[in-house]
């Protein structure tokens, strides 16, 4: 027998004994299944976040341009989303539910983030591809220095 460690585990149908080899399972983290696909990179980009404002009476406060529900980051992470809702400079026109991918985003939650630009405002005008808004459940998320980056790529 090989020197892999071998776990001994009681199965909750007839606790019967079975034995697990950690060999069996790969544990190790593949960076390439991150990688963002595309025909645009854009370096140098400033990630910022922003966070819907429920108690607001403005419905455009916790909605998109097309007055849809706004997509968190967290949600997305707790599966409680289809997609993270990103805003970005209205003079670019970008069309409504465009993909697009920050790999420092994939490697840092270690899985692909699907991020769509679903939102724009006045606050990104002029920012144009250098500038993404990510957003956020909360106030307190909005201060994640991940969601905070200078540094960031950009990929259509």
């Amino acid at each position: 027998m090989s020197r892999a460690i071998i776990v001994t585990a009681l199965l909750c149908l007839g606790w019967f004994p079975i034995q697990i080899r950690a060999g069996d399972f790969n544990f190790i983290f593949d960076p390439h299944e991150l990688e963002c696909t595309g025909n645009v990179t854009y370096d140098r980009v400033m990630l910022t976040a922003y966070r819907p404002r429920t108690a607001s009476d403005e419905r455009r406060d916790y909605t998109d341009i097309q007055l849809k529900k706004l997509y968190s980051l967290q949600d997305y992470l707790d599966d409680r989303a289809p997609y993270v809702t990103v805003g970005m400079d209205p003079s670019l026109k970008i069309p409504y539910g465009t993909p697009v991918c920050i790999p420092e985003l994939n490697i840092h939650f270690r899985r692909n983030i699907n991020l769509q630009v679903r939102d724009t405002h006045q606050d990104l005008l002029g920012g144009g591809y250098r500038r993404v808004d990510i957003c956020v459940r909360t106030q307190a998320d909005s201060f994640d220095d991940y969601v905070n980056l200078m540094d960031a790529h950009l990929i259509f």
